[in-house]
């Protein structure tokens, strides 16, 4: 309903009571209008605010008076993708919503449509689009009975079309063609003509399951297509079928009405997920919609297609025994490289074909190179050719040349993944020089590291990294505050800065997983969703991975992670896998720092008496296990900071005070003296916790006096302040061109 043309508006007295009302309305809808589609085209939907500053203004006929001071807007903006691939931003309290390819354009494109929609409008009239006190998205599930059609007649059959959809010829049209596929429809159209029983596509994700079972249908329609016949083949998924079930027995009794409806058409149920049907349900496999449908297999009362993944299939014979003796096994093998290159060139041809573009054979040789090189563990063709079509909808709306050329594809997967083009490109060189500057103007002090972790990423530039593996496992050992999870910050910076933060970086805190059900947290219970780590990474295969403080972590997450070390993915209770091949994998430690006495802090170089200090890299053997420190692809060791490099940051976070949107609106730029630098470089370096507590020693000896100043009365304005430290009233000494005040 973000931003659905005609949206439901419901008010009520609590949460759950204004839900149930559009609940209500979306059903509605569905049943008066055929045409209305509950399928949202708005998916990962998220909540940003967008702040704007309009100035009012009064009209008399042609002219118009603006009033002295802007409104202040703080807009909740609903942002998500669309199928396409396509940002879709929708701003609920204003009705204006808006469609864009590069997510770097979104604070640009929200602020202009915000000012066009509240511009030229009264103080009063303005008072009408006041932002609520809070905003939140909600997904809602609406089970309702299907539009009639021509085909067939829902009043007869009212259970099936609720949770069911046909799959006849106009519904099989909206799936791609199966390409290089002949063989496997054949077999799965002889399998399906025989009153045989059910079958289960096995084949990776994205290898086309769906288009062979949709061309096999499309071409068994059209051997029996005429007007009398009533559709046999019908799609679902296991949460259409428990779609707003909430009391005991009752998704049981919807069951048995849909089998039974289906068998009077002598119907075949297509499911898209075999093991979504044992996860859903009940507590537990054993109480699960497959666990139900298995006696109506078994005596033949229903005839079923699935599609599983092998490990999803390994995974629902150990945990459902007797589910997959009932079904044929159909094996859906994956493309080699000649096979996927050929299935892409025919949909660059397709293209070509149906849309104003001209997509080439070296276009689409590029989608398979860089799927190849950046993402091999995925299987061809299902997710290039939806980067394709991301690239021809780009291209369409740009209304530009037709020609589909090489760095179209670069863009759209760069825009997909969040990585630079300047990786994506084996011609544009990348200066490691440059690369380690650039990380240490940002993380002082620490030169050795930034230099590993510039070399790690010119391995991964280069091509060279595993593919089989994360791209590089590394364990940052150290004291606290010394700038670990600073330089991981950075790494993801660097890598995805297409990406917000909470997208390319995905932190998880160890110490949180230290209890005995601390693994099936982090991936997830068969009867549950996933994990916290499987969720995220899912959502953002291409990010850093920040393991804090993973000595704290139980040896069942150690099992855990092995095995993502060695193998780059990991496989849910269910046989789900989740890859970490497009990953970096950070963890960080104190070890070996406090058994060696080592603080956040030393005499450093400005103590020539200070002897050097290293982490003990025995205390970090000792700790962990010799297979699990083999799968640690560098050890990257952060020193303690001497006296000059803590000023050295002191200024750095001093220099940033002029940043803040309170200084940039009153046009005042700010100047240190080297005595406040010393003073809270001493006030906030703590021995124990290093340079954290220097943020907060800023925040209260310099930020809140200069809040105090700039409140009181009019306050400075376009003007240079000078900052020092007054020793004898110990408080922070603001000096301008006209005086000195203290503060």
């Amino acid at each position: 309903m973000i931003d659905d043309f005609e949206d439901g508006i419901a008010v009520g007295g609590s949460r759950r009571e204004v839900l149930e009302q559009l609940r209500d309305y979306l059903a509605y809808r569905a049943r008066k209008d055929e045409f209305f589609w509950l399928e949202p085209d708005f998916v990962e939907a998220t909540i940003r605010q967008v702040k704007v500053a309009i100035v009012p203004e009064y009209r008399d006929g042609e002219r118009r008076f603006p009033c002295r001071e802007p409104i202040h807007f703080k807009l909740p903006c609903a942002l998500g993708r669309r199928e396409s691939g396509l940002w879709a931003a929708c701003f609920p309290t204003l009705d204006v919503s808006f469609d864009f390819s590069e997510l770097a354009r979104f604070n640009q494109l929200a602020a202009h449509y915000a000012r066009e929609f509240l511009s030229d409008r009264t103080p009063q009239e303005l008072s009408r689009f006041l932002p609520p006190v809070s905003c939140e998205i909600e997904n809602l599930a609406v089970s309702i009975r299907e539009a009639p059609t021509r085909e067939r007649t829902p009043d007869l059959f009212p259970q099936l079309s609720a949770v069911a959809s046909p799959v006849d010829k106009r519904s099989a049209g909206r799936i791609g063609r199966a390409w290089e596929r002949d063989a496997e429809v054949q077999a799965l159209m002889h399998a399906l003509r025989e009153d045989g029983g059910s079958l289960c596509l096995v084949g990776e994700t994205g290898s086309g399951k769906t288009s062979v079972l949709v061309e096999a249908v499309r071409r068994l329609v059209r051997e029996q297509e005429t007007a009398a016949v009533r559709p046999r083949f019908w799609l679902t998924s296991a949460a259409r079928i428990i779609a707003g079930m909430r009391y005991l027995g009752e998704w049981q009794k919807r069951c048995e009405e849909t089998l039974r409806e289906l068998a009077g058409l002598r119907g075949i149920l297509c499911v898209e997920s075999l093991v979504d049907l044992v996860g859903a349900g009940g507590s537990g496999p054993e109480s699960s919609v497959a666990a139900f449908l298995i006696p109506y297999l078994r005596n033949g009362e229903l005839r079923l297609v699935a599609e599983a993944t092998p490990q999803e299939m390994d995974a629902c014979d150990r945990v459902l025994p007797g589910l997959i003796d009932e079904m044929r096994i159909l094996k859906i093998d994956e493309f080699s490289d000649r096979q996927a290159l050929t299935v892409l060139e025919l949909a660059g041809e397709f293209y070509s074909q149906n849309e104003a573009v001209f997509f080439p054979h070296a276009a689409a040789a590029e989608v398979f190179h860089l799927f190849r090189r950046f993402q091999p563990y995925v299987a061809f063709p299902g997710k290039a050719i939806q980067l394709m079509g991301g690239i021809v909808d780009r291209k369409l709306r740009e209304q530009k040349a037709p020609e589909i050329g090489l760095n179209d594809v670069r863009r759209e997967f760069s825009s997909v993944t969040g990585l630079p083009e300047r990786f994506l490109r084996d011609d544009e060189p990348l200066d490691l020089e440059s690369l380690s500057a650039t990380i240490g103007a940002r993380l002082l002090g620490q030169e050795e590291a930034v230099t590993r972790v510039c070399r790690t990423v010119a391995k991964f530039k280069a091509g060279l990294n595993d593919p089989a593996r994360p791209i590089a496992v590394m364990l940052f050992v150290g004291p606290t505050g010394v700038g670990k999870t600073q330089l991981v910050k950075c790494l993801g910076d660097l890598l995805f800065p297409g990406k917000p933060e909470k997208e390319r970086l995905i932190r998880l805190d160890m110490s949180e997983y230290a209890g005995p059900d601390a693994a099936q947290r982090l991936i997830g219970h068969v009867q549950g969703q996933p994990g916290e780590l499987i969720r995220r990474v899912r959502a953002n295969p291409f990010s850093v991975i920040l393991f804090d403080e993973v000595e704290k972590a139980s040896s069942e997450v150690f099992d855990l992670l092995m095995n993502v070390f060695e193998e780059g993915r990991v496989r849910d209770a269910l046989g789900r896998v989740t890859a970490f091949n497009s990953s970096i994998i950070v963890m960080t430690s104190n070890l070996g720092s406090t058994s060696s006495g080592l603080l956040g802090f030393s005499g450093g170089p400005s103590d020539p008496e200070a002897p050097p200090v290293h982490t003990d890299a025995r205390a970090i053997r000792a700790f962990f296990r010799p297979e699990f420190f083999n799968r640690i692809d560098h050890i990257v060791e952060f020193k303690p900071l001497g006296r000059s490099t803590i000023e050295q940051i002191t200024r750095l976070e001093l220099g940033g005070l002029a940043k803040r949107e309170g200084f940039i609106d009153r046009k005042l730029s700010l100047e240190f003296s080297e005595g406040l630098v010393r003073r809270m470089a001493a006030t906030g370096f703590d021995p124990v916790y290093g340079a954290r507590p220097l943020q907060r020693a800023i925040e209260e000896g310099v930020v809140m006096p200069l809040a105090r100043l700039l409140v009181a009365g009019a306050g400075p304005q376009g003007k240079q302040l000078f900052l020092d430290w007054d020793e004898q009233e110990n408080r922070l000494r603001v000096e301008e061109k006209a005086g000195s005040t203290s503060a």
